[in-house]
């Protein structure tokens, strides 16, 4: 299968969709999360370090300051960041993460 990676202008226009009525960093990860729970589907395969996992559910945990991936490998959930795992996902998926990693890098260009 083979996928089209969107271009800066796309992804630029669906993280102003996702943050559009934030106002802060706390408001667009609770935005970004939102997406991904209206957006993506779940469960999905994919890898971390090598080893092969399902991800079931994609938000915000513990308090950090990242969307975090649980995942489960041998019956076993655990939570990882998002962009520490390789997702095996469908355009859509693919288009948030890639928003997400585009918002991410520019939030850390800015401190």
């Amino acid at each position: 299968m083979t996928t089209t990676r969107p271009n800066n202008h796309e992804l630029d226009s669906l993280i102003d969709e996702i943050t559009t009525d934030c106002h802060d960093e706390d408001e667009a990860l609770t935005g970004f999360e939102a997406a991904f729970d209206e957006d993506a589907c779940l469960p999905c395969t994919a890898t971390v370090i090598g080893k092969p996992v399902e991800v079931i559910s994609i938000g915000l945990r513990n308090g950090r300051r990242e969307l975090i991936a649980t995942c489960q490998h041998a019956a076993q959930p655990h939570d990882i960041a998002l962009l520490d795992v390789n997702i095996n996902a469908d355009p859509s998926l693919s288009r948030l993460i890639a928003a997400y990693r585009r918002w991410l890098a520019a939030q850390d260009g800015s401190t």
